[in-house]
């Protein structure tokens, strides 16, 4: 069965995905249905879709460096955040 998907998104994105879409000779509708059958069929997303940005990089790297702070409860945890 056919069923309707309707997104929000800023029209710039739109339109420059678009225009990429269209240079790769699809179209955002192809798109969206690649992405959401990969999704569906292997639970994750296309390879390289999610990478982590350089402040999430760095982030990890110094936790790998330095260690974290491990908490026995969220509630610990929220205690020492402050909250």
């Amino acid at each position: 069965m056919d069923s309707t998907l309707t997104i929000r998104i800023d029209n710039d994105i739109k339109q420059k995905a678009a225009a990429n879409a269209k240079a790769l000779g699809l179209d955002l509708s192809a798109i969206t249905r690649m992405l959401l059958t990969q999704l569906a069929a292997k639970a994750e997303l296309p390879e390289g879709l999610a990478r982590p940005n350089a402040e999430t990089l760095a982030a990890v790297a110094d936790l790998e460096r330095n260690g974290g702070t491990r908490y026995e409860t969220v509630e610990d945890l929220m205690r020492d955040l402050g909250w």
